[in-house]
């Protein structure tokens, strides 16, 4: 999908959406090797590596769009992702009960509620187990949602850190990295968003 692409897919979903430069972000980063590959939630965190690429749920975004549901399978998930040189994640927040289900694409996800997506066998306790049992980290998020864009970045090996004016992180070159399908990838972003009642704004980053 094009940029344009991107752009018309969005807005025939109600959204607004833009192009912006990559030069025109003045806090784009390139990731580092200490930074988890986390979820696109943009509440602050509890571990300082904030410099990996954010996904949908962190590892699940994986698992989720190639249909891998059960544990075994998602254990090898946070290995691929480990080779690769990322710090494998999963999260919750302070305030969910259990903890682990503060993530709210895995909420959508294990509850059903995601169009075309199978939900695990596993509830997220489960998964937060397996992925720290073969060397991922789970990480946990403080307070309430606050976002108020949805920046969709599409230059590579790059990524924004959370910060207190929240946003909502894709980096979608990821796809590439991992074979994902992007369409499909990218409407359960969207998808995700929508049902989670964030903002239907977006910023899509261009080199």
């Amino acid at each position: 999908m094009t940029p344009e692409d991107i752009v018309g897919a969005l807005e025939g979903r109600g959204w607004k959406a833009e192009i912006v430069s990559q030069s025109d972000v003045e806090d784009l980063v390139d990731v580092n090797e200490q930074g988890l590959f986390k979820c696109v939630d943009g509440r602050l965190s509890d571990h300082e590596g904030m410099r990996g690429p954010k996904a949908l749920g962190g590892v699940y975004a994986i698992a989720s769009v190639r249909g891998v549901r059960d544990l075994a399978g998602l254990q090898e998930i946070v290995k691929e992702v480990a080779d690769a040189g990322y710090v494998p994640s999963v999260h919750g927040d302070d305030h969910a009960h259990p903890a682990p289900m503060g993530c709210g694409f895995f909420k959508l996800w294990s509850t059903n509620q995601l169009d075309g997506f199978e939900p695990p066998e596993y509830d997220s306790e489960a998964g937060k187990a397996a992925v720290m049992e073969v060397g991922g980290v789970y990480e946990q998020l403080e307070g309430s949602h606050s976002e108020s864009v949805v920046m969709i970045n599409l230059v590579p090996k790059t990524t924004l850190e959370p910060k207190t004016d929240q946003r909502f992180v894709v980096d979608a070159w990821i796809t590439g990295e991992f074979n994902l399908d992007v369409p499909t990838y990218l409407v359960v972003a969207a998808e995700t968003v929508e049902k989670l009642n964030g903002p239907l704004h977006a910023k899509i980053i261009v080199p």
